[in-house]
């Protein structure tokens, strides 16, 4: 290549190569960009690993009294203590109510009235949008008392974990899941 040739196709270089960069950087930026790690197929937000649930529980104790019984206000609308199995007892009184925060894969603890230890762990998020969790009481310095209940809760739905004794009646929690 002779040296006016070279100087040509260095001007014509010097020249072009900058529209061609724009061009070709335009086509990119034209492209549909691919969805971010934290969304589905859609494009819709997924819950992250680091999703919080909050499980409410409530720590009743049940009794069967003489008459109709009765069921504490302070615990609320709660059908399932009208349908057996619950139905055995007619009176409830609310002694406790806590809400823990549940990330997935770690668990919270709770001491009851008993001086037992409940602990929920959130294990993960079902395809159902259910809750897939383990619960376990243990009495600390003694044995377990329920070694582990492994399910799948539904959102705002409460499960009952009962039938530890307590001061003439029976202690039964109900948790219920939040997101």
């Amino acid at each position: 290549m002779t040296p006016s040739a070279r100087r040509r196709t260095s001007f014509v270089t010097t020249l072009v190569s900058p529209f061609l960069a724009l061009a070709a950087g335009a086509v990119v930026l034209a492209l549909p960009l691919a969805p971010p790690a934290w969304a589905d197929a859609t494009g819709a937000s997924r819950p992250s690993a680091t999703m919080v649930v909050n499980a409410e529980v409530m720590v009743l104790h049940a009794t069967q009294s003489p008459g109709g019984g009765s069921i504490d206000p302070a615990i609320g609308n709660m059908p399932q203590l009208r349908t057996p199995p619950m139905s055995a007892f007619n009176t409830y009184r609310l002694l406790d109510k806590r809400s823990l925060a549940l990330t997935v894969g770690t668990g919270a603890t709770y001491t009851m009235a008993n001086g037992r230890v409940l602990q929920v762990t959130f294990v993960e998020r079902t395809p159902d949008h259910g809750f897939h969790v383990r619960a376990a009481i243990n009495q600390p310095g003694g044995k377990a008392y329920l070694k582990l209940l492994e399910l799948t809760a539904k959102p705002n739905d409460p499960f009952f974990v009962a039938g530890q004794l307590y001061q003439g009646g029976t202690l039964i929690l109900a948790i219920t899941l939040r997101p």
